[in-house]
């Protein structure tokens, strides 16, 4: 079977919801457009109002029932209902009077139906006195009144006077307060109860014969006291009041439904009578209204107080007797013995176990007395205690031990305690007995097993203490026995002793030692004895060894040299010869080995043989060289570390000196014409190029170098950088690139990879004077911290280039990615091109690391993390734009004379206006003073309290209309403010000053529409 998804299934169980309320909505309206309807028809059939008016009766008990959801059903009824039936026949008046008698008859309902809901219980308010009281106070008063003032109000605002507005205020309020003290409580009533024709929880002769008989005598009473056919010398309203006596029957002996459905006999019997043309009530038809109402109010709000407190009375009475019976049931049926006694002892009442404890029936125990039953001694004692519990409250337990008719002995254990009644005296007491024989019984027998055991424990232990003795005496005798043998053969078992203990030792020493070999040589190096520790490291059992040379535990080269005979003849000569190096196993592994050889000569100080002690140092060795080798790569990163804070400190003066040797070979070359002063301002130019280029290797390798990564795919990027290294290449060298297809993205600066393959190729170029090979490849691989790669794991990339030159010395190995450190002759080499392959790879999050075999050649790989993303695509160069002579007023901000000199003279060449400022507050005021200024260049580092970025955001806080242009040769606060501001590098070319300042502007614009050039008034001072 195919089920709807989830939100397809509560779609669907929204729309049956709405289904199932449009439904009520359509059949609660229709009701109420019948019983509204009928009551206009009989209004146009007679202009006299009848008492009742069944439709706000039916709409209070619908609010009650459903809720207050249903309003909608009888304002649309009611609106249909007082519709005309011709269009023509819509006026205003008309249209007026029909609302406000809709909204009436919804207000009451919605009202009564919120009051009741909130002060007596809604639907269950007619469930008690109190509450079917507030149900008529509410009915008459606030619902039924407020529809009546809404309705007359809406007839005297269409016209009518204030004659009639209190007769027909009134008339609409006991009309619907008659429709809903006797029409609503009927509807909820059959509604919310269960119909059942025999109540047995009441009065035992109640039943159909109670309704039937309230139902006729309503009939008859009605008949005679409002019928208008009946013609009768009495007054009416007093037959009237006796014709309530029906009402009061059902309320009083049948149930709440009899007593509803009486009332509506007599108000149709009173409507019956208050007809125009009949009028038995008076002589005018509002003294038959006002009487008729009046009477089926009366009638209807006594009958529901009386008959919900005779049904609450009813429902207390079930609840007792149901509670009584389940207190005998539980009484009757418990396990325990329950009697009751007066205070005399007298018992009362006891169950079916008290009576089996006793052994006596029901009969015959109601006429014992509890000090008989006991068999106490003192049987005023008793009693003078339970007087005692009868004043304190306390409760009383007594056993007792009584003999059965039978013979038998039993312990009963009697808890007596008071039963209180109010604060009348206590008359009775509660008794629960217990026969606690079993127990008892089983107490004496473990009291007397207990006594048993321990005379059988003193019983065993007097004759252990004998054997005891016994045993004592021939350990004696056997010790004297042991003396005089001994003394028999004293010294036969000296000298046993003696070589006992000597080879006691021996083994104690050879076998006890796990962790050292020691086994013992003769004088020709055999092995004549092999513990424990020296199996376990040489891996040679005793019967395997023992026999064979020492020799074999050396390597082949060693066994050639002659070594083994040397070391022995060493340790005879010396006595004693330590050493350490590598031995060999049964398996042909190496261990590195603390040997001790030592010689053994008897007391004539002849050469008897060797002891051998070799002990597996291996990891202590390895942990040795891990600790020079971390030693070493910690004071190399001190040491790169210290080299790189220095270079990226000397970087901002440095670009400092060639922004102004640059800037000013740019200005020079605009006012000469000579070739010769020409090609010495392009050598300027080339040595400032070479200065920013070796600026920026220094900060590349101090990781200050501001990088601009992006995820890319190493093999397109290798592609297209080939014929660059090929063409940095000499013809002899050739390149051959080994990049698998399926390597990993990485995310680096593109510029500072090509350039640090640039900076390897040609390492690698030099390297092979002769010509060579140069391969670049890169594969992927996964570190762990025991590869020691700067202790770097997971997912890596490992790009490299290897050639196949002279190779470089170890001891200059670990030196070559020091900044300024080079093996080349001089002018050959700056010694910063590694140096930016190592500020490469740590600002990518990797490492490098070179190996070299002098007379093979070199590699030197970078390991770059793997970047789980997509690769970027490379975007397009924009096209260039030509240099476009400009105007406007640009504030310049620098601290530096010649630096601000010489770009004060390049924005001059672009056709701007400068003002110049030293430092930050400066450059405030000068914008406070309302100067026409459109764009702010600053640099970064300035002396005060307040930098170039600081000064950039104040003037984003108060002219957020104004760019800001920072310039700067290197500062840590650039890199912070990179993404808030744009930045121009020092040195900078017009070209890129240019450009810079055009797209701030750009910028400035995209932002506001405004006019380019504004003047800027000072704001007020900000409060803190």
């Amino acid at each position: 079977m195919a089920r709807l998804p989830a939100p397809e299934m509560l779609k669907l169980l929204h729309i049956r919801g709405l289904a199932k309320y449009a439904f009520e909505l359509l059949v609660v309206g229709a009701i109420y457009f019948f019983l509204a309807k009928l009551d206009l028809a009989l209004a146009t059939i007679h202009p006299d109002a009848i008492p009742v008016a069944p439709a706000p009766g039916f709409a209070l008990a619908a609010v009650l029932l459903r809720g207050l959801r249903i309003w909608p059903a009888f304002f649309a009824a009611s609106l249909a209902a007082q519709a005309p039936a011709e269009i023509a026949e819509v006026t205003i008046n008309n249209s007026t009077l029909i609302l406000s008698i809709a909204v009436a008859a919804t207000l009451e309902a919605i009202v009564g139906g919120y009051l009741i809901n909130i002060w007596s219980g809604g639907r269950n308010t007619l469930e008690t006195r109190a509450s079917a009281a507030k149900f008529v106070t509410v009915s008459l008063g606030p619902s039924a009144m407020l529809g009546a003032s809404v309705a007359t109000g809406a007839v005297f605002l269409i016209g009518s006077g204030w004659t009639d507005l209190v007769a027909l205020w009134l008339t609409r309020w006991l009309r619907d307060a008659s429709g809903m003290l006797v029409v609503a409580p009927a509807i909820v009533l059959w509604a919310t109860r269960d119909f059942r024709v025999f109540d047995h929880d009441r009065v035992s002769f109640r039943g159909n014969g109670v309704s039937a008989t309230a139902f006729l005598a309503a009939g008859i009473l009605g008949f005679i006291a409002f019928s208008p056919l009946i013609e009768l010398p009495v007054n009416r309203i007093a037959l009237s009041i006796i014709a309530v006596a029906p009402l009061l029957w059902a309320a009083l002996w049948g149930s709440q439904r009899d007593t509803v459905v009486c009332t509506l006999l007599l108000s149709a019997f009173s409507i019956w009578g208050a007809w125009p043309g009949s009028r038995p009530f008076g002589p005018t038809p509002n003294d038959a209204f006002l009487i008729s109402a009046i009477i089926i109010i009366s009638a209807a709000s006594l009958g529901l107080i009386l008959s919900a407190d005779i049904a609450q009375r009813d429902f207390a009475k079930a609840r007792l007797r149901r509670q009584e019976r389940n207190l005998r049931a539980l009484f009757s049926h418990a396990d325990a013995g329950i009697a009751q006694i007066d205070t005399a002892g007298q018992l009362r009442l006891a169950n079916s176990r008290y009576c089996d404890i006793f052994h006596r029936s029901g009969e015959d125990l109601l006429q014992s007395r509890i000090q008989d039953l006991l068999q106490v001694d003192d049987a005023s004692a008793l009693l003078a205690s339970l007087s005692r519990v009868a004043q304190s409250g306390e409760s009383l337990v007594l056993e007792s031990k009584i003999v059965l008719p039978t013979g038998r002995d039993l312990k009963i254990r009697s808890n007596f305690a008071a039963i209180f009644d109010g604060d009348d005296p206590v008359r009775f007491l509660a008794v629960i007995a217990e026969d606690v024989t079993g127990p008892r019984e089983a107490e004496d027998h473990l009291r007397r097993e207990r006594q048993n055991l321990l005379d059988t424990v003193q019983e065993r232990s007097a004759a252990l203490q004998q054997a005891q003795q016994a045993r004592d005496a021939e350990i004696a005798q056997r010790k004297r026995v042991e003396d005089a043998l001994r003394q028999d053969i004293a010294e036969r078992r000296k000298t046993q002793d003696a070589l006992l203990e000597s080879e006691w030792r021996f083994r104690t020493v050879i076998q006890g030692i796990t962790d050292y070999a020691i086994f013992l040589l003769d004088q020709d190096g055999c092995i004549t004895d092999w513990n424990v520790g020296a199996q376990r490291i040489h891996q040679y059992s005793a019967a395997e060894i023992v026999g064979g040379h020492v020799s074999r535990f050396f390597s082949d080269e060693e066994q050639q040299s002659g070594e083994p005979a040397r070391v022995l003849q060493v340790a005879a000569y010396e006595g004693k010869y330590g050493f350490e190096g590598w031995r060999v196993r049964r398996d042909k592994s190496r261990f590195w080995a603390s040997v001790v050889i030592e010689a053994i000569r008897d007391e004539a100080g002849t050469l008897v043989g060797f002891v051998n002690i070799t002990h597996d140092v291996t990891e202590r060795r390895e942990a040795q060289v891990s600790l020079e080798r971390a030693q070493e790569q910690l004071s190399q990163s001190q040491k790169m570390e210290a080299l790189g804070q220095l270079t990226g400190s000397i970087a901002h003066d440095f670009n400092n000196l060639l922004m102004i040797v640059s800037g000013y070979a740019q200005l020079l070359r605009r006012h000469m014409t000579d070739p010769k002063h020409l090609k010495a301002i392009d050598a300027v130019s080339s040595a400032a190029n070479r200065g920013e280029s070796l600026t920026r290797q220094l900060l590349a390798f101090s990781r200050r170098q501001p990088i601009n990564p992006v995820v890319t795919d190493l093999k397109e990027r290798v592609d297209a950088v080939h014929e660059m290294l090929v063409g940095s290449l000499r013809g002899n060298v050739q390149l051959k690139c080994e990049i698998a297809a399926d390597v990993w993205p990485v995310e680096v600066d593109i510029a500072e990879l090509e350039l640090a393959l640039v900076n390897i190729a040609v390492n690698a170029r030099d390297a092979m004077p002769a010509g060579g090979v140069i391969t670049l490849s890169a594969t992927n691989t996964t570190l762990e911290k025991s590869d020691r790669v700067d202790q770097l794991e997971g997912e890596f990339v490992a790009l490299a280039m290897t050639d196949t030159g002279v190779g470089i010395a170890p001891d200059v190995l670990p030196r070559i990615f020091e900044p300024f450190f080079t093996t080349k002759a001089l002018g050959k080499g700056t010694g910063l091109g590694l140096s930016q392959v190592y500020g490469f790879s740590q600002q990518s999050g990797g490492s490098v690391v070179a190996t070299s075999t002098v007379g093979r050649g070199t590699a030197i790989t970078i390991y770059l993390p793997r970047k789980h993303a997509v690769v970027a695509k490379a975007a397009e160069a924009p096209p260039t734009q030509p240099i476009v002579p400009s105007e406007g007023t640009i504030l310049l901000v620098e601290d530096n004379p010649e630096v601000a000199h010489v770009t004060a003279s390049l924005l001059e060449q672009l056709g701007y206006r400068i003002m110049r400022a030293d430092n930050a507050m400066d450059a405030l005021s000068a914008l406070q003073r309302g100067s026409k200024i459109m764009l702010v260049l600053s640099d970064i580092v300035m002396p005060g309290d307040m930098n170039g970025v600081a000064l950039a955001q104040e003037i984003a806080n108060r002219y957020p209309q104004l760019p800001v242009l920072l310039t700067s040769g290197y500062s840590d606060v650039a890199q912070t403010a990179a993404s808030q501001f744009r930045i121009l590098r020092k040195p900078f070319q017009v070209h890129a000053l240019e450009k810079a300042i055009r797209e701030a502007l750009e910028h400035a614009r995209a932002r506001d529409t405004d006019d380019r050039v504004l003047p800027f008034s000072p704001r007020p001072a900000r409060t803190s």
